[in-house]
Formats: C-alpha cells, structure tokens, sequence
C-alpha cells in the first residue's frame, strides 16, 4: 500500500464518483480506478460499490475512511513542520469553500495571495458544509468558509457576512415581472434542489415547510452551475444565495417577501492545533479580503 492510494481512495470517497475524482487528482479516470482495484485486492475487501456513473461506500470502504485521513493528515502535518524551517518561502496550505462562495469570490482573493506568497502552493476543495466540516476535523483542510452557526468548541470562527436567499426563475416564469413573492405563491411550483450534503438544500426545504407546503421537486442534486442552467430552460425554480447571481443576467430574481431567508458565512479554523506558517497566512488574509461590515444588500 502506497500513500497515493489513500489519496486516491479518499477522493474517491468524498465525491462518489470516479471522475470528479480523477478530475481534482490530475490523472485519468481509468488509471484511477485501476489505482483502487489495486488497493482493494491489496486489502482484500470491495471498497465501493457501483451504482451507475457514481460509487458508494461499502460498510470496509466506511471502516477504512478516517483510518486513511488519519494517515494523509499525518503526512500533511509533518510537510507543515518542514514548513516552519523556511517561513513563507514555500509552503502548502488547503481552503475548503461552497461551490457558490468558490465561483463568487475567492478567485480574486486567492490570486492576491499567490502574488504575496508565489511559493506557497494551494489546494481548493470545494464541498457541503458538512463535508468541509469532516475534512477540517480528520486535517485536510487547513481553513474553511462555512454556513453558521457551527457547534463545534474546537473551531476558531470568524464572522464574515451575512447573505439574503433568494428565489431564482427564469424569464419566461410567470412571476418574472415581479420583483418580490411570498413563499405561499410558490406552492404548486417545480422545484430543483442542491445535493444532500449542501445546507442549501435543508435550507430551502425548511422555507418551503415554514410556508405550509412540500415543494414538488422535478431535479434532485444539480451543482449550482447546473441548477442556474435548469433554472434558465425553465425546469424549475430555486432557492440559491444573493451571491451567486452578482454576474448573472440570464435570470430573474425575487426578494421572498415573508420569510427572513439568509445565510451567515464565516471563516473557521482548528483552533486546537498548530497550523503552518502557509495555513496562519492564509486565513488572516482571507479574514482581510472577505470580510463585511454590513449585511449584503437585499434585492428588489
């Protein structure tokens, strides 16, 4: 068993699916699944299951998850304390972020660093709440832009804006000269909804409930750049974030007149570990570059 099997398999795991995967590791699809069939055969036990186009956990492949993220997280914290011995010259420091937040706005913030610190690699993983959260814990991200409140008393948090949700249609949409709706008037609506482990997705659920109704959802799972586009061919209607359509023209938006929808963002590290000089750096300039003094402006 080789380290890059465990970082192989632990991508594998976190997407459920081969190619995204292969995608974020930088190698091709069928060298990685050759990769895992050889620590499978190595270990003796399936690791996944696959259902179409995605592959799941087998009840090994969950057992053998943190014994895998314990070790990558090991190796990542003796790299940090290499790191110590040469300051900011060079370095290796991994953001976690929602999709939306990651499209949004750290592109600008993460070039200015790179600029800064032109020898400090970073990493990007982008993922739900909840997963950010697990990778934060086992040590495969350094720093993470999360929903708040988190409950965990081992996360330094930082504050750093506050949001409207929004509700999203396209031009043809009945409701399209409008600039505001209450949620009532969205009962008998199409709805298309984020994956399991984006907030979002309980977020809008919740709306929709408060509101005394169960949204009929015609799509179940889209990325945002995929729900935007469904949402624009009129499929459906969605709950996304005020941020994600600060450049989107495509579509129109709605202010949810009687609900208080938001969301609250903040910057979160372990506060219980040491991190390397790379890991410091970056979350006191992304506190700087991100930060808000007031609420995001509403819309409409």
């Amino acid at each position: 068993m080789e380290l890059r099997h465990l970082r192989y398999f632990e991508a594998v795991a976190r997407y459920s699916h081969v190619t995204r995967a292969a995608a974020e590791l930088h190698i091709a699809q069928p060298a990685l699944s050759k990769q895992i069939s050889q620590l499978e055969q190595e270990l003796g036990v399936a690791l996944f299951d696959r259902v179409g186009r995605n592959v799941r956990l087998t009840e090994a492949g969950e057992s053998f998850l943190p014994h895998a993220r314990a070790v990558l997280a090991q190796v990542e914290a003796a790299r940090a304390e290499m790191a110590e011995r040469i300051g900011l010259r060079r370095g290796r420091t991994t953001v976690g972020t929602p999709p939306s937040v990651g499209t949004q706005l750290l592109p600008a913030p993460l070039a200015a660093f790179n600029r800064r610190y032109p020898g400090i690699e970073l990493r990007l993983h982008e993922s739900g709440i909840q997963t950010l959260l697990d990778l934060l814990e086992t040590g495969l991200v350094d720093v993470a832009v999360v929903t708040l409140p988190v409950e965990d008393p081992a996360l330094t948090v930082v504050p750093l804006f506050t949001e409207d949700l929004v509700i999203v249609v396209s031009r043809e949409h009945r409701l399209a000269s409008q600039v505001s709706v209450n949620m009532s008037e969205l009962r008998s609506e199409a709805w298309i909804l984020s994956p399991d482990n984006y907030e979002l997705r309980e977020t809008t659920l919740n709306v929709c409930k408060q509101a005394g109704f169960t949204p009929r959802v015609v799509l179940d799972g889209g990325e945002m750049d995929t729900l935007l586009r469904l949402v624009e061919t009129s499929v459906g209607i969605a709950m996304v974030p005020r941020l994600v359509m600060r450049d989107c023209n495509s579509l129109v938006v709605l202010h949810i007149r009687d609900q208080d929808a938001h969301r609250s963002l903040g910057l979160v590290w372990r506060g219980d570990r040491v991190a390397s000089p790379a890991a410091r750096a970056l979350r006191e300039f992304l506190v700087d570059h991100l930060r808000y003094e007031k609420p995001l402006a509403k819309v409409g």
